[in-house]
């Protein structure tokens, strides 16, 4: 028995059958069907053009209620979950959704709208002025060429770059034909009427008021069909999922439903982040453009935004029209709008965007330029705007397809396998270059805190003004992450403010009237102060869950760049690390983010009545938690018990509860600390040394 598996374990593998004709036959077809495609694709893009133009209510309907499903979610899940009747839920939860977007799309409109009209108004009246400029430029460069003009050349040149002779021209031009139009409704000129086509002036006409009725009467049923879609997307949704599992095999079902996902997360994702994005970066462009004195800086900011959207292309076809604009009005500003649009591009590049997006497409940069082409190529500007994602979902449908390709010849589906042995670029050479600019920079400057001065050291020039920059970014680059840090620093335990409430204790007066009367007394200063005492306290009492609370600076710098949208977002983070201490000392929180936002935003067109309402009971709910923090605490805190709880903070959840009470109740330190060493382990004994 042995000697037969042995020579059965030795035969060789049966071969597979050769394919056939029809095999080749089928790929043929294929083949031919692809180029017949190719050749074609004028004749087939046209009823799918005409397809799309009859569905565009249903498309606008399904994005519109796409959209407006994150905001819904929020509500229905976070802010009315206490309501028991689900549709009660779900129709308050879409009517606030819409009113949201109302609000946002109106304050974006209110915000630009005005300085948008104001700058185009600016460079229609001064537009003679900056023409003329440009043109006596150009003027003053050809009397500087090195060669003489033949003299009918420069007295056309001369003629053609004076800029009152174009605009009589223009004039006259429009002058002209109202005339002939004036003289041929007056019947005075038949010979002038007949040359006026009236049909394509009617015909025009009637498409541009065709097209107006039309698109509206689409966005009107497609806000129709959004409602329609929130209100019953369960049922859409098992609707779908009943055809598939009737139509499809179980693989193919949860292929199906995979790739949809794919697609939920490539295509819907990739497009509300850079809309989000390309927001940000208007955002930021217009509030450098204000400060540097830009021209037109909200005009500028907007197209910039715009064409952000854009991959890859879009800085660029927004940087080239704003930059002759600023050109022809301020020639010296180009300079420093060109500075200006680098550094706002390399903070979105690579802080902004892969914060938001991250890698939703997985596309290298050939992919992205390979289908912004093609994409933009067969369907224009909307196909700019949408192929990253697309093409995107096309190629993780190819990779997989690919990989289980391989993985039936059993081959491995590891791309690093498939390099030569004599390549010149290795795997791990595109590891190491796939570090952007900027942490090479992060790491060029934070190597000056390893270099090690000896003795004798003389360093050169060269070398000292290297390490003075290194210095400078490095403190610049520390003070940013003291504000911008979202997990506790020990910067958090210094200053007057957490002086005060180490010595005292926290101050539980700080309530709605005694504020709004020190806002009046200090001309609107007293706020800003409040809001980094706020920070500071809760991040004090709060220390144990491991996040961070902003001060006054990112709260008044993201709140000017989010339209005061971070303001709300702040105070319900806040308000949620209160409740949870609330709740951990056995005590209560009267305030509640539902409740905030309810207040805030429903009753802010109540003469501000509801704003202060919100605000009032959230000043109660921190007072009510510096409460809670004076009762479990003793006072003064010495530094010691600070790094002794630490400590504690590392042992398991049980042992936890009792040195802590121990803490609170004012048990010496060094007794404590007995204890302590004998809980911890040995090794998190020595992590702590």
């Amino acid at each position: 028995m042995p000697e037969k598996e042995t020579h059965r374990e030795q035969q060789p593998a049966p071969k597979k059958p050769k394919k056939g004709w029809q095999h080749i036959i089928g790929m043929a077809l294929v083949g031919i069907l692809i180029l017949l495609l190719f050749v074609h694709f004028g004749a087939i893009k046209n009823p799918i053009i005409r397809l799309l133009g009859i569905t565009t209510p249903i498309i606008i309907g399904l994005v519109l209620a796409y959209i407006l499903n994150f905001f819904m979610r929020f509500f229905e899940v976070k802010l009315f979950k206490k309501i028991k009747k689900r549709m009660a839920n779900r129709i308050i939860s879409m009517i606030l959704s819409y009113l949201l977007l109302i609000a946002i799309i109106a304050g974006m409109v209110a915000l630009i709208l005005p300085q948008l009209i104001k700058s185009v108004e600016s460079l229609g009246a001064n537009a003679k002025i900056w023409a003329a400029g440009v043109l006596n430029s150009i003027g003053n460069l050809l009397d500087k060429l090195p060669f003489e003009l033949p003299a009918q050349t420069k007295a056309t040149i001369t003629s053609f770059l004076d800029i009152d002779v174009l605009l009589d021209k223009l004039v006259g031009f429009l002058e002209s034909q109202l005339d002939k139009l004036t003289a041929g409704l007056s019947g005075s000129d038949a010979s002038a009427l007949n040359n006026i086509n009236f049909g394509n002036i009617f015909s025009t006409v009637w498409s541009v008021v065709k097209n107006s009725v039309g698109t509206l009467a689409d966005i009107i049923v497609g806000i129709f069909i959004s409602v329609y879609v929130l209100l019953s997307k369960e049922r859409l949704n098992a609707g779908c999922r009943r055809v598939f599992r009737a139509l499809l095999s179980d693989p193919w079902e949860k292929r199906v439903l995979y790739y949809i996902g794919q697609a939920h997360r490539k295509i819907g994702g990739y497009l509300i982040g850079k809309m989000i994005d390309s927001t940000l970066v208007g955002l930021t462009c217009m509030l450098l453009f204000v400060i540097f004195d830009i021209p037109f800086a909200v005009l500028i900011a907007v197209i910039i935004g715009v064409t952000d959207f854009i991959p890859f292309f879009g800085p660029f076809i927004g940087a080239i029209p704003s930059g002759i604009i600023i050109f022809i009005v301020d020639p010296p500003k180009v300079l420093l709008f060109a500075l200006l649009i680098l550094i706002v591009q390399q903070i979105d590049g690579n802080i902004i965007a892969p914060a938001i997006l991250g890698d939703s497409t997985g596309l290298t940069s050939l992919g992205v330029i390979i289908a912004i082409t093609v994409m933009g190529d067969l369907f224009g500007i909307p196909g700019m705007l949408i192929g990253v994602p697309i093409f995107a979902l096309f190629v993780t449908i190819l990779d997989d397809f690919v990989k289980s390709r391989l993985q039936a010849k059993g081959h491995d589906t590891d791309l690093k396998q498939y390099y030569p042995a004599d390549a010149f670029i290795r795997p791990q050479d595109e590891k190491k270059d796939e570090n952007t600019l900027t942490q090479k920079f992060v790491r060029w400057v934070r190597s000056v805190e390893t270099e090690q001065e000896g003795v004798d050291y003389k360093p050169s020039k060269r070398h000292s003004v290297s390490r003075a920059i290194r210095r400078f970014f490095l403190t610049i680059g520390r003070f940013f992450h003291r504000l911008f840090s979202i997990k506790p620093i020990p910067e958090d335990r210094s200053g007057s403010i957490f002086s005060d409430i180490a010595q005292n204790g926290m101050r539980t007066n700080r309530l709605f009237w005694r504020t709004f009367g020190l806002t009046l007394l200090t001309l609107g200063i007293y706020p800003f102060y409040l809001v980094e005492v706020i920070a500071q306290s809760t991040n004090i009492a709060c220390r144990r869950d491991g996040k961070r609370t902003w001060g006054v600076v990112p709260f008044l710098l993201l709140s000017v760049f989010t339209l005061g949208i971070f303001a709300l977002i702040w105070h319900c983070k806040v308000i949620s690390r209160m409740q949870n201490y609330c709740q951990n000392k056995g005590t209560a929180c009267r305030v509640t983010r539902r409740f905030f936002l309810c207040w805030f935003i429903l009753g802010f067109p109540l003469l501000l009545i509801g704003p202060l309402i919100a605000i009032a009971r959230f000043l109660r709910g921190f007072s009510e938690m510096c409460a809670t923090y004076n009762s479990t605490h003793t006072f003064p805190l010495s530094p010691e018990s600070f790094k002794l709880e630490e400590q504690i903070l590392k042992q398991p959840r049980k042992q936890r509860v009792p040195l802590m009470e121990q803490i609170n109740e004012g048990v010496p330190v060094e007794d404590i600390e007995e204890e302590t060493a004998v809980a911890v382990p040995q090794d998190t004994q020595a992590d702590t040394e």
